[in-house]
């Protein structure tokens, strides 16, 4: 008797054991799936107000960059007003604008926006700006849902874009105060900075419509730059498509119609 007692005590402690492995194990499988998103949320959670309009509005300026960039500076395509050359490659379905236009034969071209780089940060700010104000009632509300007293200030204006050497800096004017307790911080370095050759290209743009203002055409060979790749691919009735490319990576295309030939020459 007293042996099958010993017999039942090991077997009740090997049972035991086995449970205590098993909740060891379950415990690991939980924590290797739930504690990424436990530590990815106190991250948000903590997040200051600067990284989460960053995190916010990032990637809408970026893509606003590349639509404009693409379309030859506007973001919007308004065919009716006959400033936009229609791409034959289907794939693309993009239009482009003409910089330097003139529906007139052996008469050069007329530049259609003077200030370029002025023009096309207009553009980025008429479309990001919406967005900045959504971006910036959700910090309102997540520190409000979180006990805080929030006051956001803002200046004039809003929001300013600039194109500058290598970046494209957009900065944020308001000043975000925060008060819990006793406790009080204050924010006003709002701004994201984007690494982009828009400013090279611009540049590169401009030189070309001079020339084509000037003696209608442009020699594509002229500008080397090893990072820089300059096309000119001419299309049906003498409209020509400049496309710029840097690094590979960043593109910049604008249609022009300058000096046209009569048809039948």
């Amino acid at each position: 008797m007293i042996g099958g007692k010993k017999k039942l005590n090991k077997k009740g402690q090997i049972t035991i054991f086995i449970i205590i492995a098993v909740l060891i194990i379950a415990l690991g499988v939980l924590i290797y799936m739930f504690y990424p998103k436990l530590i990815s949320r106190a991250e948000t959670e903590t997040k200051n107000p600067s990284a989460f309009i960053q995190e916010c509005m990032e990637e809408k300026i970026q893509d606003t960059v590349d639509i404009i960039s693409l379309q030859g500076g506007d973001y919007v395509v308004n065919v009716d007003n006959g400033i936009f050359y229609k791409e034959n490659e289907e794939e693309r379905g993009t239009y482009v604008r003409y910089i330097c236009y003139t529906n007139e034969d052996l008469v050069h071209c007329f530049n259609q926006e003077s200030f370029l780089t002025e023009h096309v940060e207009s553009e980025i700010l008429n479309v990001i700006s919406p967005d900045a104000e959504n971006c910036f009632n959700s910090l309102v509300k997540s520190y409000e849902n979180r006990g805080y007293e929030v006051n956001l200030k803002e200046g004039n204006p809003k929001v300013i874009v600039q194109i500058l050497p290598n970046a494209i800096l957009t900065s944020f004017n308001k000043t975000l105060t925060l008060v819990k307790g006793d406790e009080s911080e204050r924010y006003n370095d709002f701004s994201i900075n984007i690494n982009s050759n828009l400013y090279d290209m611009l540049d590169v743009a401009k030189n070309i419509i001079l020339w084509e203002v000037k003696t209608g055409d442009s020699i594509p060979e002229i500008y080397y730059d090893p990072s820089l790749k300059v096309e000119k691919h001419r299309k049906e009735n003498d409209v020509k498509v400049y496309v710029l490319t840097y690094d590979k990576r960043e593109v910049f295309r604008f249609a022009v119609r300058s000096f046209a030939a009569p048809v039948g020459f």
